[in-house]
């Protein structure tokens, strides 16, 4: 009951703000509006008197949200943003409260679950009596499965204790689908070189679960640098926002294959702008398949009040297909070389032998990788050893220069450096507006 009452005391402010249900207060509003037979003074005390049980009924609806979450979710403020917390405290999701026990005392339980059209996120405790909560004894590989499929795990993050018993999880699923209420956690225990599996069952209460605040097919696209990259979608729910899209077909992929100019996306960078300020990123990936080469990036959830919603393109990092022989002067006096790859610059600032090895310095602009390269000494194809100098110079202008040496085992008199792939990245910065309405 203490810590109930000081959780009451820190969210005064929350209680302050709370909103009379439009229903009651719509009942209520009828209630006083209607003529009553009897005098003023009694009227007085019938008015006050239904402003005490409306304010009970909120102190008391409000406790109970509290007095939920304190159990529930006590120790799991460290995993959530604070969208999630504002979830938490209107006393959205559903309690669970169930656990299984391994023979060492290692126990896993299930918390609470939080559901919308974008994800199921699970709050959920490990605790080992030991000690050893941080040797991760629990398996991260975990799915729901369910009557029609098998949802799979996206990702999680957790908070130890100072004593090291215990863990509070946060973890993300797939969502599952509409008619889908029985879920089962598979998941395991890694004890001396093998897994014990386990599972928890339970119910998904259809009725705690949100829905979508935006979904629009947009289907438009960008082109960076003659790479065109296509907005297919926007999904934003209570708990993330997230854009999916695609980098090419695979019709697309299939041609860049036969005619052997690759082209393999690294990283996309997108600025999801909500009212005019930066929505906060919670990370995103690049997948291939029967679908080509597709992408999605996740968000915070969109404010309530949105008015306008913008997706900055800012860059595009990937891998291409160079197969280039780039025949090398050794530099004198600070002579630099440099060398135009696929219009990026490379610059070699100095050429070095020693102790039976060639060492040789260049400089290019930050993202560029030269990921897969060869040195041609006297006609003989030599690996590449090891970088075994790296340093970023930054410039006034913002940008920045890296510098580093690359170390060949063997010397020749004619130097040639065989480039195959360079990874780098391409600036855009195109603004594309999305409808709200």
């Amino acid at each position: 009951m203490n810590e109930i009452e000081d959780i009451l005391k820190a969210n005064k402010t929350h209680l302050d703000q709370i909103q009379v249900p439009e229903a009651l207060e719509g009942r209520l509003r009828s209630a006083l509006n209607k003529k009553a037979h009897f005098p003023r003074a009694n009227r007085l005390k019938s008015y006050a008197a239904t402003v005490v049980i409306l304010v009970a009924m909120l102190l008391s609806f409000n406790y109970d949200v509290i007095a939920i979450y304190s159990k529930q979710l006590l120790g799991y403020d460290q995993v959530m943003n604070a969208s999630l917390k504002q979830l938490s405290d209107l006393g959205q999701g559903q309690s669970i409260g169930k656990s299984v026990s391994f023979a060492n005392g290692v126990s896993l339980t299930v918390d609470y679950v939080v559901l919308d059209e974008n994800q199921l996120l699970m709050f959920y405790t490990v605790n080992d009596p030991s000690g050893h909560v941080d040797e991760d004894n629990i398996s991260p590989i975990m799915s729901l499965k369910a009557f029609w499929g098998e949802y799979h795990f996206q990702n999680s993050q957790g908070t130890m204790n100072e004593e090291k018993t215990e863990m509070k999880y946060l973890a993300s699923f797939e969502p599952p689908m509409l008619f889908e209420k029985n879920l089962t956690l598979k998941f395991s225990l890694r004890q001396q070189g093998r897994e014990v599996p386990a599972e928890i069952s339970f119910t998904v209460n259809r009725n705690t679960a949100m829905g979508h605040t935006l979904k629009k097919t947009l289907n438009k696209t960008i082109v960076v640098d003659d790479t065109p990259i296509t907005i297919d979608s926007i999904l934003a729910s209570p708990t993330k926002t997230v854009i999916n899209g695609s980098l090419q077909t695979i019709f697309e992929l299939a041609k860049a294959q036969l005619s052997g100019e690759q082209f393999r996306p690294v990283y996309l960078t997108l600025k999801l702008i909500a009212n005019g300020k930066e929505v906060q990123i919670q990370g995103g990936g690049t997948s291939s398949g029967m679908k080509g080469i597709t992408f999605h990036s996740d968000y915070d959830p969109l404010p309530q009040d949105l008015e306008n919603l913008q997706l900055e393109l800012v860059s595009l990092v990937a891998e291409y297909d160079v197969n280039q022989q780039f025949r090398l002067n050794k530099p004198s006096d600070g002579e630099k070389q440099s060398l135009n790859i696929l219009g990026q610059m490379v610059e070699i600032t100095k050429i070095e032998t020693s102790k039976g090895e060639t060492h040789i310095t260049i400089s290019s602009e930050e993202s560029l990788i030269l990921s897969r390269i060869y040195l041609m000494m006297d006609g003989k194809k030599v690996s590449l050893e090891q970088t075994i100098m790296d340093k970023y110079d930054k410039l006034p202008d913002g940008r920045s220069i890296h510098t580093r040496t690359l170390r060949f085992l063997g010397t020749g008199d004619e130097l040639e450096l065989d480039v195959q792939r360079m990874t780098y990245s391409k600036s855009n910065h195109e603004m594309l507006e999305i409808p709200i309405d």
